[in-house]
């Protein structure tokens, strides 16, 4: 794929995976809880900061593994496999929107939402980095196949360092909507119209996320093939 073309699929796979309910739903859920922690401005920016920083470095890090071994294995079968998953992350994800916590569920698991839960109502900047963190770890199913179709793509870059650079781009996009959302859920009446909607609109998210994936998996077979 030309370089052009392929930019324009990773941004916009970016933008497109950044609205995944997980993420979104849960920093508004933090950022309302330390409003009523009597939390200032300042301390609510702080953890925003670091939960955000961490989510992308997270995340980063994450596609850095993936890149590496696919193009170390630069054989027939693996961008198969890739393609493969990508499609079964997207079916599971259509399973959730009709049949959401049934078997085999891609939630955040209730007792990891509990601990998150715990190190959010601290309130400091390492429960923000541990909060990013495992947000990131256990959303990987709720989102990752879009990434990993990207790392599908780019792992048919002549080398590692020439499909970091999308990587860096890709991780920028799906965490710009997470930026804007922070900033303008820092107004307390606003952040409970968006976790509002969030609420209304959240499973929504997950149908958009299974056809994503699916075309995005289907891409890939198409251009391995």
């Amino acid at each position: 794929m030309d370089h052009a073309p392929l930019l324009s699929v990773v941004i916009s796979s970016g933008i497109i995976d950044s609205f995944n309910p997980c993420a979104i739903s849960l920093l508004l859920i933090y950022i309302s809880m330390l409003f009523t922690l009597g939390k200032t401005k300042k301390e609510i920016y702080a953890f925003g900061f670091f939960y955000i920083a961490t989510v992308y470095i997270t995340y980063l890090l994450i596609g850095v593994g993936f890149l590496r071994a696919s193009v170390a294995f630069t054989i027939y079968p693996v961008s198969k496999i890739v393609a493969i998953l990508v499609i079964l992350f997207g079916l599971l994800n259509v399973k959730e929107y009709f049949w959401p916590g049934s078997k085999f569920s891609i939630r955040i698991p209730l007792k990891v939402r509990a601990l998150v839960s715990k190190y959010a109502f601290e309130a400091t900047t390492l429960s923000a980095i541990i909060v990013g963190f495992l947000i990131s770890i256990y959303e990987f199913p709720c989102s990752g196949g879009i990434y990993l179709a990207i790392i599908g793509l780019l792992s048919h870059q002549k080398t590692f360092w020439s499909g970091f650079p999308y990587l860096l781009i890709y991780n920028l996009m799906f965490v710009l909507p997470l930026v804007i959302v922070f900033f303008i859920a820092t107004n307390k009446i606003f952040v409970e119209r968006l976790i509002n909607v969030q609420e209304k609109h959240g499973r929504k998210l997950h149908l958009v996320l299974a056809i994503s994936m699916i075309l995005l998996g289907i891409l890939i077979l198409v251009l391995v093939s």
